[in-house]
């Protein structure tokens, strides 16, 4: 059973969040248990007092609240050494920033898109089955999972994975079929030889990523802006770290 805890003031948000957590536990059949504020000051009551978020799997936070506001009740749970996931609810992406500082695990912008909330559930409670992709060496095949892919490098007529081990898969593939077998959101075509996983991204310079394994990838001039914009929303929904 997952214990899922909601701190949001209205009650036609409330509705709209806990149907499509009721549907997306329901798919996966895991049981669901919802706690419910409408105020913040409550929350952190009960949380000093030892009961609210306790064994909990993730709290959703909303931001704009009378009195005692997400932000600042995030900031007292992490005073409070809560290391509970919380994802942020908000009708602005003006507390992104300031979001990353309380380590929040994931940021919806109202009205939320149902498929970012199922792909924040799936990466933080991990109830859906890690993916794999198969990628042709020689005869055979390799199977690394996607999660294990910082990024895809084409050189020449050889196309190399570099997992996040330091290990590298080396293939004849190109990277055009590969990146669309991946087929995934958090995979961005930062120029025509590179394919990063942005959740291993650890800074953005004036014109490269810089992974965190310290490899700096090149953005392509033409379309630059939108790449780092890509970057950017993918980052305040997501905080990939």
């Amino acid at each position: 059973m997952k214990k899922i805890v909601i701190c949001e003031d209205s009650e036609i948000d409330r509705e709209i969040l806990k149907s499509a957590l009721n549907q997306y536990f329901s798919e996966i059949n895991e049981e669901l248990e919802l706690i419910e504020y409408i105020s913040a000051d409550a929350m952190i009551a009960d949380v000093e007092e030892g009961y609210a978020e306790t064994g909990a799997d993730v709290l959703f936070l909303d931001i704009y609240m009378e009195g005692l506001n997400g932000m600042q009740a995030a900031h007292k749970l992490r005073a409070l050494r809560r290391k509970i996931p919380i994802i942020f609810l908000t009708a602005s992406p003006d507390f992104a920033v300031e979001s990353y500082e309380v380590r929040a695990a994931g940021y919806l912008l109202k009205p939320f898109e149902e498929s970012k909330l199922r792909e924040l559930l799936s990466r933080i409670l991990q109830t859906e089955r890690k993916r794999r992709i198969a990628v042709k060496v020689g005869r055979q095949y390799r199977y690394p999972y996607t999660d294990d892919v910082m990024y895809i490098e084409s050189r020449g007529h050889v196309v190399k994975l570099h997992l996040k081990d330091g290990t590298e898969i080396s293939s004849v593939e190109k990277l055009n079929d590969i990146e669309k077998r991946i087929s995934e959101k958090r995979f961005l075509r930062c120029n025509q030889s590179y394919l990063v996983n942005m959740d291993f991204i650890r800074d953005v310079q004036k014109d490269s990523f810089v992974m965190q394994n310290e490899a700096r990838i090149p953005v392509r001039v033409r379309g630059k802006k939108n790449v780092f914009d890509s970057y950017n929303e993918y980052f305040v929904n997501n905080f990939a770290e």
